[in-house]
């Protein structure tokens, strides 16, 4: 029982329509085939719908040439039967490839195609992540601690639902000898059955016995056989001696509890299928239906629940069920505590391994950024979600479509970014703000660089704004001193209602701004705003975090950015 160590899987981001077209510097490409199994490869579009087969060739002798008349662009070796390789065609290139076919991801070798030679540098990075990660759940899966924990949080997670179905049986048979002794108490006062009452009082207590019997026999049972599967003892590494403690005191007082259930309830068991057997013998002999024996059976079913062993019996129950209902919450921590030394060694590994990827992810990210002009980055740049490196996708977007405008998925992706909603997503850097305050003082977003800020876009008319007003003032008064801003900027049209709403809703801060544009405000079209209210936090860096936070969640996140 372990966790698995995240996997990484290479990602080809070439996912759009058409190609751009233009006179092209021929090219020649000659690849050399390891392992070879195929005998003809077509090149043809990447990306788009549709196929479109730029050239064609066979593989004779592990080999195959063609001379190409391209845009620079990423295209497709198909070799059939989905198998296929990316690669990216340079004008003027005379570029050679080394590829294996058991591994069209990966380049062998590359002569004369920077283009390809980074992809290559990526794939190798991407390749080392695999391989670390192979190692590691290797590692993982052979450490002897891990094994030795995941087979004891098994085993104790056993016990304890065994431990669990034991004690529905054990109380459920003292139940059952609680019926009996009502029965008695209600039809044997005297320590005697009227004549009247006899059928009645023979039915019910046939019937509670053969409850008790039917109870107590699992529990037998278990207490014949539990030594020879719970022996917890045996084998323990050194340390964690608390975990040790707690689950040995669990086991005694469980094993402690049953043992004490035993010594009550194992007489009257005993009892209960001596009278149950004596039963079927006189019923089948036909002997049952005389009161004689009606009477001897009764006396029997007297004699063995005693008045007097009444209240000893009722005291261990309660000791027992006490007992139990205190041991459920030790039982869940003696699982609990297994499971978590077992995650304590799975989070070694992930620690390792998420050293290592933080490291081999920062060289892809700068081998990105130095290749920022190459049109071979698309098949990269989603490696790193644009939530979480939108300043990576902006800067090499931008960068491609400097080179490329025409390229379609430049093209869309550079409008997407470039889009209010782009420029205001999760991860992105505020966009700039500078708009007059109530007394015609200009005041800029970029002032409080080094602050967590919320910008706040509502007005006096909203009714939902003003509602969370309270909240933010609560947030603003709680922080501030610890370095918490808020921009508020207003959607009114009138200057005074707006300033009357700051006032009396009590928005103390400094930062308000507004044009007094109404829908028309510029600063709602810069960041895509269209209902309000609506509010974008930034970290320290202007860095856009979380949006239209309510309530407790927008405390919570000011306060986790504040720790930081």
């Amino acid at each position: 029982m372990f966790a698995k160590i995240k996997k990484i899987a290479l990602v080809a981001a070439v996912l759009m329509t058409g190609l751009w077209t233009m006179a092209q510097t021929p090219s020649t490409v000659k690849v050399t085939m390891l392992n070879n199994i195929f005998s003809h490869v077509d090149l043809i579009n990447a990306y788009g719908t549709g196929r479109t087969e730029y050239a064609s060739a066979d593989i004779k002798d592990n080999m195959f040439m063609m001379n190409l008349k391209l845009a620079n662009d990423i295209y497709r070796f198909d070799f059939g039967d989905e198998n296929y390789f990316l690669v990216v065609i340079t004008p003027g290139e005379n570029m050679e490839l080394i590829i294996d076919a058991e591994d069209l991801q990966n380049i062998a070798s590359v002569t004369n195609s920077p283009s390809m030679a980074f992809v290559q540098d990526v794939t190798g990075n991407i390749n080392r992540k695999k391989e670390i990660i192979d190692s590691l759940n290797t590692a993982l899966q052979k450490d002897e601690s891990q094994k030795y924990w995941s087979k004891i949080t098994q085993e104790v997670t056993n016990f304890r639902q065994t431990t669990n179905e034991i004690d529905n049986y054990v109380t459920a048979a003292f139940d059952n000898v609680d019926s009996i002794h009502l029965l008695i108490s209600l039809f044997a006062p005297n320590n005697k059955v009227k004549s009247g009452d006899m059928d009645y009082f023979i039915s019910k207590a046939n019937q509670h016995l053969k409850a008790l019997d039917n109870n107590y026999r699992p529990f037998a049972n278990y207490l014949e056989n539990s030594n020879m599967f719970y022996d917890f003892r045996a084998n323990r590494p050194t340390g964690n001696n608390d975990y040790y403690q707690l689950l040995d005191d669990y086991i005694f007082q469980a094993k402690d509890r049953q043992n004490k259930a035993s010594e009550a309830l194992s007489p009257l068991a005993s009892a209960a299928k001596a009278l149950l057997s004596e039963r079927d013998s006189l019923t089948y002999l036909n002997l049952f239906e005389k009161k004689s024996a009606k009477a001897s059976w009764i006396a029997n079913v007297l004699a063995a629940f005693p008045n007097d062993n009444c209240e000893k019996v009722q005291f261990t129950e309660a000791a027992y069920k006490l007992h139990m209902n205190q041991q459920k919450s030790v039982g869940a921590n003696a699982v609990s505590g297994a499971q978590q030394l077992v995650k304590t060694i799975v989070n070694h590994y992930q620690d390792e391994y998420n050293q290592t990827e933080s490291s081999i992810n920062a060289s892809i990210k700068q081998a990105i950024l130095d290749n920022q002009s190459d049109i071979a980055t698309l098949m990269f740049l989603d490696l790193f979600p644009r939530e979480q490196n939108a300043s990576l996708h902006q800067t090499v977007i931008n960068k491609l479509h400097e080179v490329y405008p025409t390229h379609p998925i430049v093209k869309e992706r550079y409008s997407i970014l470039n889009s209010p909603a782009g420029k205001t997503s999760i991860g992105a850097i505020a966009p700039e703000l500078a708009f007059p305050d109530p007394e015609g003082k200009v005041r800029k977003l970029s002032d409080l660089r080094g602050k967590v800020v919320l910008i706040d876009f509502w007005a006096s008319w909203c009714g939902p704004c003003r509602r969370e007003s309270p909240n933010v003032r609560n947030v603003y008064q709680k922080y501030h001193d610890k370095g918490f801003e808020v921009f508020s900027v207003s959607l009114d049209r009138d200057a005074a209602n707006w300033k009357k709403a700051i006032k009396d809703d009590g928005l103390v801060w400094p930062n308000h701004v507004s044009d007094l544009k109404y829908w028309s405000s510029e600063a709602a079209a810069i960041y895509g705003v269209r209902s309000i209210p609506a509010m974008f936090l930034l970290d320290r860096e202007g860095r856009i975090v979380a949006k239209d936070l309510r309530g407790a969640a927008l405390e919570n996140a000011v306060r986790e950015l504040i720790n930081q």
